[in-house]
């Protein structure tokens, strides 16, 4: 990890912006856009050092199909799921809320794949369902140029202001 926050923002000088909307303590989600299979390097990169860990999750089918991207993405606090017909399993759910009951942060791409270039996929619900379930801030982040892996300027991660979404059974949302 210390390899890549060193190499990465020199390589392919990513802008940061916002860095000060991250809590500072407690669990929070981070739901992001995903325009490349290295998007969560370059969040991870883009946090500030040192954080605790971040946890994200990958499909068991592409990212967990050979024995040396296992031993990877798992020392970097990726987990499986395995999603069917768009949700999420059940281990995937416990793993998510596991983490946060614990204090840390979970990456979340909303779009639940990478969308090939600046439009967004349509966004999937899981992201405010943990949330209010576990009663923890969102951090909207946007990546921006990552569509091409090539050295050089173009890279920007935008962290935007906390937002604590409300059950929907909370008084302030039934008044």
């Amino acid at each position: 990890m210390a390899i890549l926050r060193r190499l990465l923002p020199k390589l392919f000088r990513i802008t940061i912006e916002g860095i000060e909307n991250l809590p500072a303590e407690g669990p929070y989600i981070i739901a992001s856009n995903h325009q490349a299979w290295y998007d969560p390097a370059l969040l991870i990169v883009a946090l500030p050092n040192p954080v605790p860990m971040v946890y994200s999750m990958a499909r068991r089918d592409t990212v967990f199909n050979r024995g040396w991207k296992r031993a990877i993405v798992r020392r970097v606090g990726v987990f499986a799921i395995a999603p069917h017909e768009g949700d999420l399993d059940l281990t995937g759910l416990a793993s998510v809320y596991h983490v946060l009951s614990r204090g840390g942060r979970v990456l979340i791409f909303p779009e639940g794949r990478y969308s090939r270039g600046r439009r967004l996929r349509p966004l999937k619900k899981g992201v405010a369902h943990f949330a209010v379930q576990a009663g923890v801030p969102i951090v909207p982040v946007a990546i921006d140029g990552a569509t091409r892996l090539r050295p050089g300027p173009g890279r920007k991660v935008t962290a935007l202001k906390p937002h604590t979404p409300e059950h929907p059974n909370s008084r302030s949302c039934l008044t």
